[in-house]
């Protein structure tokens, strides 16, 4: 069993939060756990839908983790980049070698540590950061880093992490099981 966490900030991007956690669970092989970067268990995301996150951030280390997930929304990532302690638990999964996947908005904090510097990355545009190579396309996987463009390719850049997490095979029964057909050859 594998297990992931995502940070939470007031004005997150909900289908990037939403449907990547549907997606890696859905495996029956990834755990997802969603954490609260601020006060509230309840954050509001930028559409105005309430998750209840399972935890605080102040009590979170990489350790049990084997991923770290960070939804985009420009306000969710501006509270992210706001939060000493959502920066160093971002910090503290890539001191220990633990992929940090980052959509929309998101990969910006990456570009900002200097954590995309000589990578192929993609992110909403406008929000490319750092020394990485942007490349405009829906979901990029360089190395074991995955990053995704927007909402729109988030079912794509969790099947990307899927890939990275359990492998192929995991895939296409995801792919299957969302779209009723055969994941294609090609």
């Amino acid at each position: 069993m594998k297990n992931g966490l995502m940070l939470l900030g007031e004005g997150f991007e909900e289908t990037e939060a939403i449907t990547t956690h549907d997606i890696l669970t859905r495996t029956h092989n990834i755990t997802l756990k969603y954490v609260s970067i601020s006060s509230s268990l309840e954050v509001s995301s930028s559409m105005g839908i309430v998750v209840k996150a399972e935890g605080f951030i102040t009590s979170e280390t990489p350790e049990p983790y084997d991923f770290l997930v960070l939804p985009g929304g420009k306000k969710g990532v501006d509270n992210l980049k706001r939060s000493e302690a959502a920066i160093a638990l971002i910090k503290a999964f890539h001191q220990a070698k633990k992929p940090i996947y980052a959509i929309c908005a998101a990969p910006s904090i990456l570009g900002e540590l200097g954590y995309l510097d000589g990578k192929n990355y993609t992110c909403f545009p406008g929000f490319q950061a750092g020394q990485g190579k942007y490349l405009d396309q829906g979901s990029v996987i360089d190395g074991e880093q995955v990053t995704g463009h927007s909402m729109a390719y988030t079912i794509e850049f969790a099947e990307n992490i899927v890939r990275k997490q359990l492998g192929e095979e995991a895939v296409k029964a995801i792919y299957r099981g969302t779209r009723g057909a055969d994941y294609p050859l090609n």
